[in-house]
């Protein structure tokens, strides 16, 4: 399986990437650490599932530039370049430690996000979980993702 994880956090991709390798037989992870890095693989590739943050830089920091700003919305620009290239089908788990996302300059919790999605972008094949590094029910629900 071709599978993208998008995530700015080195130890929350750390623990995707560990977690997704170990479940899976064969799988070749692509990373993308910024809006831009991942609109950058999705040109050259189609993955067969995404793992998705909320919250992204717009790009990758560059050595004496600083630190680019995280963007709340930065998982947004990912699915709004899914669907320019016509790829709004693949599957797309969204991994969020935030309990609330913005979408179209409003928050919407963990529940109500799903169907906000939904209605602003027209995806369907795609589920909405809050990340707790603590909590195992994010692994769970991941699982179920990956194996189906």
């Amino acid at each position: 399986m071709n599978l993208l994880i998008v995530e700015d956090d080195d130890y929350k991709y750390s623990q995707l990437e560990k977690f997704s390798s170990d479940l899976l037989d064969e799988v070749c992870i692509y990373y993308a650490a910024s809006v831009r890095d991942a609109v950058k693989i999705l040109e050259s590739t189609t993955p067969q599932k995404i793992i998705l943050d909320m919250s992204l830089p717009s790009h990758s920091p560059k050595a004496g530039e600083g630190s680019p700003l995280s963007l709340p919305n930065g998982g947004i620009e990912v699915i709004l370049e899914l669907s320019s290239l016509n790829l709004y089908e693949i599957p797309i788990i969204i991994l969020t430690q935030y309990s609330e996302i913005e979408i179209e300059d409003e928050y919407y919790t963990i529940d109500e996000a799903h169907s906000a999605i939904q209605e602003n972008y027209g995806i369907n094949n795609f589920k909405v979980v809050y990340y707790e590094h603590e909590n195992e029910k994010w692994k769970s629900i991941l699982k179920g993702f990956l194996e189906a």
